[in-house]
C-alpha cells in the first residue's frame, strides 16, 4: 500500500513540473533594402539605371514579414533552379565577396549594375521599371540567405519616398505588381561554388514578367521552368534509347523508360537533380553495364539539342504527361493522348498495340463506340 502511495506521489509531483520546450529560433534579418530601377535619358539617349535606398529598420517586422510573404509564393512551387556560373565574373565575384565582406551596400550596388547591364543590352526588349528589393536573412535552419525581389511601379510597395524607399508600415506590403525573385542559398553558395556539384543553391520564381534578364543578371546561365525540363528530358529520353541504347532489348528500355516516368511522377512539386534520373536507370541495368552512368552524359553531350536544368521541379500536371505521347492526326480527325505503357508491341487482341513497323495504332473499342460505329456502318451503299 505504501508502494502504491509513493507511486501516486511521485507521478503527482511529476505533473506539477513545468515542462519547457526547447526555444523555437526564428527567422532573422541580417539586412534589408529597396532599390530603384528606372529609365534615365542623357543627350537624347536613353538608359536603364538604378538607385540604393537607405537600408530599412530592422527592429520593426516589416523585414521579416515582407520576407515570409514571399518566402509563401517560393514554398507554392513552381521554382526555377540553377547555380552562378563561374564564367559570368562579375555576378561570380560579387556573391563571393560578400561572403567575405558581409559589405550588404557594395552587394546591392553590384546586384543592381548587373541588371542595369543586362537591360540596357542592344538585344533585350524594352522592360518595365520599378523597385528591386533586397533582404539578407537566417532561415529557421539557421542558412543565410539573400532574397532579390522585383517589383513594378503600380502598386508595389508603399515607400515613404523615392529617396529612402523604406516602407511605411506592415500594411504597405503589396506584390500585386510582383515580377520577379531569386532566392540565393548563401551557405549552400559557400560550400558547392565553383564546381556546382550537388543541390542548387539559386531559384527563382516568375511573377508578371518572363524575361530572362532578371536571371542572367544574378549570373544563373542554367535556368528553365520545371515543364519545359520535363519536356526535354521525355524528349532526351526516347533519344537515347533509340541511339545510344539500342542493343538493349525492348523490355529492358521499357523498363527504363517506365522507371524514370514513375520516378518523375512520385517526384512532382519537388527536386529532381538529373543524376538521380540516372540512379533509376542504372537499376534497371546490370552491375557491370556499360550503360550505366550514359545518360547523363548523353545530356550533357547533347545539351543544344535537349536542354533539361541539372535540377528542376516537375508540376504535377507537367510529371503526369511525362508518360503520354499526343497522337494529332495532320487531317485534324483525331486529336487525342495515348499513354506509352498501355501500348503493347505487334500483339494482336490487346486493348492498344502497335504493329512491328510502328506505323499503325490499333485501339480495341468499348462496346457503347462499336455501336456507334456499326450503326453507321449497317447501311447498305
Amino acid at each position: 500500500m505504501l508502494i502504491g502511495q509513493d507511486m501516486d506521489n511521485q507521478v503527482k509531483e511529476m505533473d506539477e513540473v513545468e515542462i519547457v520546450e526547447p526555444e523555437k529560433k526564428g527567422l532573422v534579418v541580417v539586412a534589408a533594402c529597396a532599390a530603384r530601377f528606372f529609365k534615365a535619358s542623357l543627350g537624347g539617349h536613353s538608359f536603364y539605371d538604378s538607385v540604393k535606398g537607405k537600408d530599412w529598420d530592422l527592429a520593426t517586422n516589416v523585414c521579416v514579414d515582407f520576407v515570409n510573404l514571399i518566402g509563401k509564393k517560393f514554398s507554392r512551387g513552381g521554382r526555377i533552379y540553377g547555380y552562378v556560373d563561374p564564367g559570368i565574373v562579375t555576378a561570380a565575384e560579387n556573391f563571393t565577396n560578400y561572403l567575405t565582406g558581409y559589405d550588404f551596400t557594395k552587394f546591392v550596388d553590384g546586384v543592381m549594375e548587373r541588371l542595369c547591364a543586362e537591360a540596357n543590352d542592344p538585344n533585350r526588349s524594352s522592360l518595365n521599371v520599378g523597385y528591386v528589393v533586397f533582404a539578407h536573412y537566417k532561415n529557421l535552419q539557421g542558412r543565410d540567405q539573400v532574397l532579390v525581389v522585383m517589383l513594378g511601379k503600380k502598386g508595389g510597395y508603399d515607400f515613404d519616398d523615392n529617396e529612402n524607399m523604406t516602407p511605411k508600415s506592415t500594411e504597405s506590403l503589396n506584390l500585386q505588381d510582383f515580377r520577379q525573385a531569386a532566392c540565393m542559398d548563401l551557405t549552400g553558395f559557400s560550400t558547392v561554388f565553383p564546381e556546382n556539384k550537388g543541390d542548387s543553391y539559386l531559384y527563382f520564381i516568375k511573377g508578371n514578367s518572363k524575361s530572362e534578364f532578371f536571371n542572367a543578371a544574378l549570373g544563373c546561365s542554367d535556368s528553365m521552368p520545371g515543364k519545359v525540363c520535363v519536356e526535354n528530358l521525355k524528349s532526351a529520353l526516347s533519344a537515347y534509347l533509340r541511339e545510344s541504347a539500342s542493343d538493349l532489348n525492348s523490355g529492358e528500355r521499357r523498363k527504363i523508360y517506365s522507371r524514370v516516368v514513375s520516378y518523375v511522377e512520385n517526384r512532382a512539386g519537388n527536386r529532381v537533380h538529373l543524376s538521380e534520373i540516372q540512379r533509376e536507370i542504372d537499376k534497371c541495368l546490370p552491375a557491370n553495364s556499360l550503360h550505366n552512368g550514359k545518360f547523363h552524359d548523353f545530356i550533357k553531350s547533347n545539351s543544344e539539342r535537349f536542354k533539361v536544368s541539372e535540377e528542376f521541379q516537375p508540376s504535377h500536371s507537367a510529371a503526369k504527361n511525362m508518360g503520354y505521347v499526343d497522337v494529332n492526326l495532320p487531317s485534324g480527325d483525331f486529336n487525342g493522348r495515348v499513354k506509352l505503357d498501355a501500348i503493347e508491341i505487334g500483339k494482336q487482341g490487346s486493348d492498344l498495340s502497335v504493329d512491328k513497323d510502328f506505323v499503325y495504332l490499333t485501339i480495341k473499342l468499348p462496346p457503347e463506340a462499336s455501336l456507334v460505329l456499326k450503326a453507321l456502318g449497317s447501311g447498305k451503299d
